[in-house]
Formats: structure tokens, C-alpha cells, sequence
């Protein structure tokens, strides 16, 4: 019952639309009512007073109510995708918010085209049940109720068989729901594997190309579209039987009440004319009914879906901050410190160590390059600095407080980030560079451009700064992408600056270009350079060696050469 109210709490904000379609559902059912009478009343005149008279005003009257109800119905129409729209634009928003907030540790244990199906069709299928069967539902319990109440006062027999189909048409699917859901929930599950399944070939199109793997990629999605298939087949063959039933409950109401009513009329228990009247209502009485359980089977999809949505909702913040007017927004006068205090971190929730009482200074202005072999922990510490996690033990400052105290696009505002995998978004080169400083002007972003060695490519395009990249910047080299990801760093003008393996995947030149932009872009800023290649930080202030996730080594270039140790080690490794 609390997942029902869930789903009903989602048109937060549309309530008064969702009363209006109810209200408009009200009247078309009150239509349908005031024609069963007209009709038993043209009846009663024909067949018990043998006169024609005042037939043609009834059949006025029934014409006129065809056209309300028509009117009705496209109103109700209307009602329906207005609260549809406003709901799934609403819900959307907060879903991607919430995602946002979780961050990128959600997204290591979430495939992308699993969440894109929950983002889009998820949302989606939700219209049904919350733009129809709700409204529906009230509409049902107050029509079908009225008209079974005044059926039971003509004859007390008849209303309860009309009570008993009502009971039936109603119960039968409540008692089929858990069944149902389960079935549908595998289906909605299916359909979200078999969609990530089809984005991630997409994606990886060129390396399945490249291996000659395409033919076994495709029999692994005919694979899942299969199983997909099967659950679909499944979930058809219980709504199935589930609407049959209830079709023949409401049916079988109508016919029972017909025949009961007839031969109460025979034995002269009740008048002819009521039973016309009993007629039409019994039928009017059930189609609500009917509506309201077609609504439901449109609705299965969505209490699937409804179920992965909440499960996204109900995942609590990993990381968070105070509001932002906890603490000032200027970024502070002077060039920042950073300090590790005994960090130790470890993800999985604690089974796989990362960082082990990691102690370091990084002073103001500094240039701090962190270095060891693969999986000792260097990317670590910069999702541990922007706060992507939080260390199980220990605690980290920035100019003197700890960022826990920030609020997290205070902190995040003070820092620029050159990943080691660019992520360009589709649109132009002026769109993805503006994610740095959305109100850039042109000059503006011809100068960063120019201090990260990019504008001379950058005017080579065929539309300069107004070219677009494709997705992932597809139509552009991994050098060009890096100088791009560099520009943003330099228009974002953080004091603190990240470079986490910024060259590791580019060419001689390319390598040579950045680390001249590199050497401007440090300067006058405090800057943790994570590196691969030991040749691009030898002019770094310090160099910190981490090994097994501890700090084994620390100092200048040549001091850590004269040890001998592992620093001198990774040297030699990568100079044959």
C-alpha cells in the first residue's frame, strides 16, 4: 500500500489538473447515466403508454448528450497529456538531479543504458497509471457506486448481483497484482538489460569491428532480445487472463441482473418500467468498471518501472555538504593549501583498499606530482579532493578547513580538473568549452584557447569555435581533445589545478604541445599533477611515490633518483 501511495504522490504539483480529469471523468459517466434514463423513458413510452408523445424531445436529448460527452471526452483528452507532460517533466528533472547528487560512484554500479531506460521509457510508462487509473479509480468508486446504490433501492436483489460483479471486477485483479508485478518487473528488467545491451555495442562499435567480434556481439543480443521476448510473451499471457476474467465479471453482472430483473417482472415483483431503468444502469454501472481495469493492465509497465525509479530515489547521498550559504562563495585572496591528514579509503564499502593512512602537506602554490605503479591509489586522491567519495578514516583540508564543511559547488568551484579520459559533449567546440564559464565571451575563449595550444587547430576546423564534434568529440584526435580539456581548466581560473595523467594517451606532439600549455597553466596555482610518464614532472616542486596505497617516498627529482629506491625503479622501467 505505501508503493500505491508513492505513485500517487508523484503528481505532487498537478493535483488540481488530476481533480479536474477526475471531475470531467464524473461527468461523462453522469452523461452515460441521464442517457440510460432517456433511453428506459423513450422505452416506457413506447411499449407501456402506446404514445409517441414527448418521443422526439427524448431523442433530442439523447443526441444532445452524444455531443456533450464527445466534448467531454476531448477535454478529458486534453486533461490527460496536459498533467502527463508536467508530471514526466517534473519527475525527469528530479530523477536527474537526484543522479547528479549521487554522483559518479552510482554510476560505477549502474550501466548507463540502464539508467537511460528509467530516465526515458521508465518515466514514460508511468503516464497510464497516473494520468488515467487514478482519476479512474475515483471515478469508478463514485459512479459505479452511485448507480449500484440506487439499482439496490429499485430491488434490493438485483443490486446485490450488480454488487457481486462489482466485487469480483475489482478484487480479481488485486488478487492477480503480486503475480502480475513480479512478471512485469522481470519484463521492465529485461528491457532495461537489452537496451544497455544495444548502447554499449553502439558505443563500442570500432573495437567490434577490429576484432571481428561484431558476429558474436549479434548473438548475444539475439540472445537477450529473446529473453526479452519470452518475458513479454509471459506478461501478455496473465493480463490476459486477468482481463478476461474481469470482462466476463462485468458481463456476466449485466446479464445476470437483465434475467433476475425479467423474471422478477414476471412475478410481478417489480414494475416494467423499473426494469428498463435497471437495464441501461446495470450496463452504465460496469463500464467505468471496464475503463478503470483497462487502465490498469496499461498501467502494469509503469508500476515496473515505478519500482526502479523509487529504488534511484530512495539511494541516499554518498556524499553531501551544507547549503551553500553556509559559507562564503568568493574564492579565497590568497593561493589555497591542501592537506591529507591519515586518509585511508577503500571502495566496495571497505573491501577493496585504495588509500592507507595517507598523510600529505601540498602548500600554497606548490607543485605536488603523485606517482606509482597501477592501482596504488593516484586517481584516488583526486576523487577523494572533489569529493566523489569520502575517506573512511581521516580527513582532508583546503586552505585550512575541512571539505566536508564546504558546500560541494563551493569546494568544486575552487578547483579545475584535466582528466585522463576527455569528455567532450555533443555540440560545438564554443559549447564544451563554456561548461567551464557558461557566460564566456568569444575573446575569452580564443585566449584560453591560445594558452592551451588549441586555437591554431581549433581555426582549422570548417566552422571554427561554432564547429561541432559529434558525440564524445568523435570527429576529433585524442591530442586535440586533451588541449581542449586544458582550455576549460584555464577558463574555469580555479587556484587549485588537478592534472590527472593529462598526457598519458596523446602523441609526441600532441605531449609537447600540452606541456608547454602545462607550464603556464601551473603557475601561480596549487597543482597535484598525477602522472604516468615520469619525464613530464621532473620540474615539479615535490614528487610524492605511493606504493601498496601508502606514501613510500617523497622529495625532489634528483634526491629520489640518488635513493635507488621504487621512485628510481619506475625510472628505469621507462627508460628500458
Amino acid at each position: 500500500m505505501n508503493f500505491y501511495l508513492r505513485m500517487f504522490l508523484l503528481l505532487q504539483g498537478v493535483y488540481r489538473h488530476a481533480a479536474g480529469k477526475t471531475a470531467l471523468g464524473l461527468l461523462i459517466t453522469a452523461a452515460y447515466v441521464a442517457q440510460a434514463f432517456a433511453v428506459a423513458k423513450s422505452l416506457n413510452l413506447v411499449f407501456l403508454t402506446e404514445s409517441l408523445q414527448g418521443l422526439g424531445g427524448l431523442l433530442l436529448f439523447i443526441g444532445g448528450l452524444v455531443v456533450v460527452r464527445g466534448l467531454l471526452h476531448w477535454l478529458d483528452e486534453i486533461y490527460a497529456k496536459k498533467i502527463a507532460f508536467l508530471m514526466k517533466s517534473k519527475l525527469r528533472q528530479r530523477l536527474f538531479l537526484h543522479i547528479l547528487h549521487l554522483g559518479p560512484p552510482y554510476q560505477e554500479s549502474y550501466r548507463s543504458g540502464g539508467l537511460q531506460s528509467v530516465l526515458t521509457d521508465g518515466v514514460e510508462s508511468l503516464e497510464p497509471f497516473l494520468t488515467s487509473y487514478i482519476p479512474q479509480l475515483l471515478v469508478a468508486f463514485i459512479g459505479s457506486g452511485l448507480i449500484a446504490v440506487y439499482i439496490w433501492q429499485l430491488d434490493w436483489l438485483i443490486g446485490l448481483i450488480v454488487l457481486t460483479g462489482i466485487l469480483i471486477t475489482v478484487s480479481f485483479p488485486l488478487v492477480m497484482g503480486p503475480i502480475v508485478g513480479r512478471i512485469l518487473l522481470d519484463y521492465w528488467r529485461s528491457h532495461a538489460r537489452l537496451n544497455a545491451q544495444y548502447i554499449d555495442a553502439m558505443q563500442g562499435l570500432p573495437t567490434l569491428k577490429v576484432f571481428n567480434a561484431s558476429q558474436r556481439k549479434g548473438v548475444e543480443l539475439e540472445g537477450e532480445a529473446w529473453k526479452h521476448y519470452r518475458h513479454s510473451m509471459e506478461g501478455l499471457t496473465i493480463t490476459l487472463l486477468d482481463s478476461t476474467v474481469v470482462k466476463w465479471a462485468g458481463a456476466a453482472g449485466a446479464a445476470f441482473a437483465a434475467g433476475m430483473g425479467a423474471w422478477r417482472v414476471a412475478a410481478g415483483i417489480l414494475p416494467l418500467a423499473e426494469l428498463f431503468v435497471i437495464l441501461f444502469l446495470a450496463v452504465e454501472c460496469f463500464r467505468p468498471l471496464n475503463d478503470l481495469v483497462m487502465y490498469w493492465h496499461r498501467s502494469f509497465l509503469g508500476l515496473a518501472a515505478g519500482r526502479e525509479i523509487f529504488a534511484i530515489l530512495d539511494t541516499a547521498v554518498p556524499v553531501d555538504g551544507p547549503p551553500p550559504a553556509a559559507v562564503r562563495k568568493n574564492r579565497p585572496q590568497s593561493l589555497p593549501a591542501i592537506e591529507f591528514k591519515g586518509v585511508s579509503f577503500a571502495y566496495a564499502g571497505g573491501r577493496r583498499p585504495a588509500l592507507k593512512n595517507v598523510s600529505l602537506k601540498i602548500n600554497p602554490g606548490e607543485t605536488v606530482a603523485v606517482v606509482g605503479r597501477s592501482g596504488s591509489g593516484k586517481s584516488t586522491l583526486v576523487n577523494l579532493v572533489l569529493r566523489f567519495f569520502d575517506p573512511q578514516a581521516g580527513a582532508i583540508f583546503l586552505d585550512g578547513r575541512d571539505i566536508r564543511e564546504y558546500p560541494l559547488e563551493h569546494l568544486r568551484d575552487q578547483i579545475a580538473v584535466v582528466f585522463q579520459d576527455t569528455y567532450l559533449f555533443y555540440g560545438t567546440v564554443a559549447d564544451n568549452l563554456k561548461i567551464a564559464q557558461p557566460d564566456a565571451s568569444a575573446a575569452e575563449l580564443e585566449r584560453a584557447a591560445r594558452l592551451a595550444q588549441a586555437h591554431g587547430f581549433i581555426m582549422e576546423l570548417p566552422d571554427g569555435y561554432q564547429t561541432h564534434i559529434g558525440e564524445r568529440g568523435v570527429r576529433l584526435s585524442g591530442g586535440q581533445k586533451q588541449r581542449l580539456s586544458l582550455a576549460r581548466a584555464i577558463l574555469k581560473d580555479a587556484p587549485v589545478l588537478v592534472l590527472d595523467e593529462a598526457t598519458s594517451n596523446v602523441d609526441g606532439v600532441s605531449e609537447e604541445l600540452i606541456q608547454k600549455a602545462l607550464e603556464g597553466l601551473t603557475r601561480n596555482r596549487t597543482t597535484i599533477i598525477i602522472a604516468h610518464r615520469l619525464s613530464t614532472i621532473q620540474g615539479a616542486d615535490r614528487i610524492v611515490v605511493l606504493d601498496d596505497c601508502e606514501i613510500k617516498e617523497a622529495g625532489a627529482h634528483k634526491e629520489l633518483l640518488a635513493a635507488g629506491n621504487i621512485y628510481a625503479q619506475l625510472v628505469k622501467a621507462q627508460h628500458g
